[in-house]
C-alpha cells in the first residue's frame, strides 16, 4: 500500500513538472509574440514618419531603360551627374498666392531655391549619348491626400525661354486661373498678371489642366510632354515651381496637414533622331 502510494505521488510531480514545464513554454512563447508585435508596430511607426517626411518631396528620374543615353544634374556643369535627383520642399506648405512669390529669383539659379511656402528647384537634361534622340517627360503626383491637387499649381519653365502652370480643372470643368483677385467664389475675378518675367513667359493667366484630375492608384498624372528633340552634348534646363494658391476656392481649411510628393521622369522614345 505504501509502495502504490509513493508511486502515485511520484508521477504526480512528475506531472506537476511537466505542466510547469509546458507553462514556463507558453509564457516564453506568449512573450515572443508580444516582442515581435512591438517590433513590427514599432517598425510601422518608423515607416510612417518616413513617409510624412518625404512627403512635399520631388524625385527627377531618368527612366532605367535610357541610362547611357540621358543625364541629369542639379548643376550646369554636370559635375556630379546622375540618374535620379532627390530634392526636399519644406515640410510644411501653407497656402500663399501667386503675387507673393519672388517671381524675378526664379531665374539663373542652380538646385534648391524655395521660397516662404512654395518650392523651387532648378535642374539641367543632358544627352550624354552617342546620337541624337527624342524623349518625353511626365510629373506624376504620388501620395496624396486631402484633395490638395485641387488647390496645387506647378510651372514649368523650360529653358528660363517658357513657361506652363497646370493646374485641377474648376468644378464646371473649365480651365482654372493661376490666381484670383478675392477667395470669394461668387465675386472673383482673375488676376492680371504683372511685369515680371516669368508673367511675360507665362503669356496668360490661365492654367493648362491636368492630364488626369482624378486619382488612380493615389497617383494624379500632371502631364506628359510630346516627343523632344535633344542633340549630342545638348543640355535643357528646367526649374519647378509649386505652391497652393490661397485664392482658389478648393483651398479650404480641410486640406490643412495634407502631403503629397512627385515625380518627373525622362525617358528616351528614339535613338538617332532627326531634328523636326
Amino acid at each position: 500500500m505504501g509502495r502504490e502510494f509513493n508511486k502515485s505521488r511520484q508521477d504526480a510531480i512528475i506531472k506537476n513538472q511537466k505542466i510547469r514545464a509546458a507553462s514556463r513554454r507558453r509564457t516564453a512563447t506568449t512573450v515572443i509574440i508580444i516582442f515581435l508585435i512591438c517590433a513590427l508596430l514599432l517598425t510601422g511607426a518608423a515607416w510612417g514618419t518616413i513617409v510624412f517626411i518625404d512627403a512635399n518631396s520631388m524625385r527627377i528620374v531618368v527612366d532605367k531603360s535610357n541610362v547611357g543615353d540621358i543625364s541629369i544634374s542639379k548643376t550646369a556643369d554636370f559635375s556630379s551627374p546622375a540618374t535620379v535627383l532627390k530634392m526636399n520642399g519644406p515640410e510644411d506648405i501653407s497656402n500663399i498666392t501667386y503675387d507673393w512669390i519672388l517671381k524675378d529669383e526664379l531665374f539663373g539659379k542652380e538646385g534648391d531655391h524655395h521660397g516662404d511656402n512654395y518650392i523651387a528647384y532648378s535642374f539641367f537634361l543632358k544627352n550624354v549619348g552617342d546620337s541624337d534622340i527624342l524623349f518625353k517627360s511626365s510629373i506624376v503626383l504620388n501620395y496624396v491626400s486631402k484633395d490638395i491637387e485641387r488647390a496645387v499649381r506647378i510651372v514649368i519653365i523650360e529653358d528660363e525661354e517658357k513657361a506652363t502652370c497646370y493646374a485641377v480643372p474648376r468644378s464646371d470643368g473649365t480651365p482654372e486661373y493661376i490666381a484670383y483677385d478675392t477667395d470669394d467664389k461668387d465675386t472673383q475675378q482673375p488676376l492680371p498678371l504683372g511685369e515680371s518675367k516669368l508673367d511675360a513667359l507665362l503669356g496668360t493667366n490661365v492654367t493648362t489642366p491636368f492630364a488626369s484630375d482624378e486619382p488612380k492608384d493615389n497617383n494624379i498624372t500632371v502631364f506628359e510632354s510630346a516627343d523632344t528633340f535633344l542633340a549630342v552634348e545638348e543640355v535643357r534646363k528646367y526649374t519647378v515651381l509649386i505652391w497652393l494658391e490661397g485664392s482658389d476656392s478648393d483651398c479650404m481649411d480641410a486640406i490643412i496637414g495634407a502631403k503629397v510628393n512627385f515625380e518627373y521622369n525622362f525617358r528616351v522614345t528614339q535613338v538617332d533622331a532627326i531634328q523636326p
